[in-house]
């Protein structure tokens, strides 16, 4: 499974990935206005949270991410190589204040090191206050470790550094004033996933799927009445009222149940915008057709594909009878969990120009440079049919729904690639 996910800029800059920072934050074309700029950025999933917790851990006020990611041209155009960390979306050179005093890139080195990050820069561009933080080792470079000086060059590559307290004279002391020095080196966002809380975007999208009303209302074939967003239980009764805003903090609450349900369901690590996902689906089907899902099974079998592509089946309501609203439902949880996300098809597939099989088959001439490299008959002319084991990432994603059975498209560079037909599944 992917350790990236792509945001959009102009949909999602103000999206809050962790309390203090921003997707916008992680980019910012307008430096590079000769060069060309994506509008979807890569983000590593667990950048924002070891962010997160420097800002934290020293008790922050704020926190500037002066360069995140960059664009290969972007990364030429300030003297990078070209295909460096920031052009994968894992890294970030960050300054961190409490009040308008810095914290020094010395105390944050140290903390990070100890915390079993694998990529840091002290004095980031030569400044004692800012530092490089990036993820290799945590999905992506998984061999490199670099720790290094950035204040110091020998012959053009920055100094190596093997100990940070050492090299700088710190004392844990300063980095752990309140006595909280870990005993060994960790790495503890291998398990960023329980720190995981629904994102702000997400409790939206639930409220408006589940719709808001005022007083309690007893649905068709339920034991129990419903209010506010979707709360139903016991403690709701005949002739009770709610205001919008106590409804949506009784939907907060009610959601840490699904935050749970979801994190002692799935054994292996996912993204944010895939927590998300699995939280609007437990809330709607319940935790215990949640735990028993395919979804969930497919997960934990370390296949994210099968995963993917069954959220879609859960579109019938009262009386086994689908539901419209519930497959509009199931496509927005497919759009948070799927797109972003590398998968890798099981059969030889055709590359088409839209999401079904009504649209034409792309001739190899259409696909991208690297489709081209994909093809099994790399004729320019010939069909574009894409190897089996071809790894794609999901630009963007579809469920295509008939009375007899689901599809599901996956959009990658190159054109749609179908990646579930009825009962048969293509990705993993």
């Amino acid at each position: 499974m992917s350790n990236i996910t792509y945001y959009n800029l102009s949909t999602e800059g103000n999206k809050f990935l962790t309390p203090h920072f921003q997707v916008h934050e992680f980019a910012d074309p307008s430096d590079y206005v000769n060069v060309s700029y994506p509008e979807d950025i890569p983000i590593h999933d667990k950048l924002p949270a070891v962010l997160e917790k420097v800002f934290e851990h020293f008790g922050c006020t704020k926190g500037i991410i002066n360069s995140g990611y960059r664009s290969p041209d972007a990364d030429i155009d300030v003297g990078g190589s070209g295909s460096g960390p920031h052009t994968l979306g894992i890294a970030a050179d960050v300054y961190f204040y409490k009040g308008s005093e810095p914290v020094p890139s010395r105390l944050v080195a140290c903390y990070l090191k100890d915390e079993g990050i694998k990529g840091i820069g002290l004095n980031c561009g030569g400044n004692p206050n800012g530092t490089h933080i990036d993820m290799r080792g945590f999905g992506v470079w998984n061999d490199s470790v670099w720790y290094g000086d950035e204040a110091v060059r020998n012959g053009g590559i920055y100094k190596t550094v093997s100990d940070f307290y050492s090299y700088t004279g710190t004392t844990k002391a300063e980095v752990y004033p309140d006595g909280d020095t870990p005993s060994t080196p960790s790495a503890p966002h291998d398990n960023v996933r329980n720190d995981y809380t629904t994102s702000t975007r997400m409790v939206d999208i639930v409220k408006t799927y589940e719709g808001f009303s005022p007083k309690a209302v007893r649905l068709t074939g339920e034991d129990e009445y419903t209010i506010g967003y979707g709360h139903y239980g016991s403690d709701v009764h005949a002739g009770d009222t709610i205001t919008e805003a106590e409804a949506t903090e009784l939907l907060e609450r009610d959601l840490k149940v699904f935050e749970s349900a979801v994190k002692n369901a799935v054994k292996v690590d996912i993204t944010q915008s895939q927590f998300d996902a699995l939280v609007s689906l437990s809330y709607n089907i319940g935790t215990g057709a949640f735990a028993g899902s395919d979804t969930v099974k497919s997960l934990n079998n370390g296949e994210p594909g099968h995963a993917a592509v069954d959220i879609p089946s859960w579109r019938r309501g009262m009386g086994y009878q689908i539901l419209p609203g519930l497959e509009k439902r199931r496509q927005t949880e497919l759009e948070f969990f799927a797109v972003g996300v590398d998968f890798t098809i099981t059969d030889c597939m055709n590359v088409r120009t839209g999401a079904g099989t009504n649209y034409p088959v792309k001739t190899v001439s259409q696909l991208t440079a690297n489709g081209r490299e994909c093809a099994v008959d790399k004729s320019a002319s010939a069909q574009a049919v894409f190897k089996s084991g071809t790894e794609i990432t999901a630009l963007e994603v579809k469920a295509v729904y008939s009375a007899q059975r689901i599809d599901v498209w996956f959009r990658c560079p190159s054109g749609w690639i179908c990646a579930r037909q009825g009962d048969e599944v293509f990705v993993n």
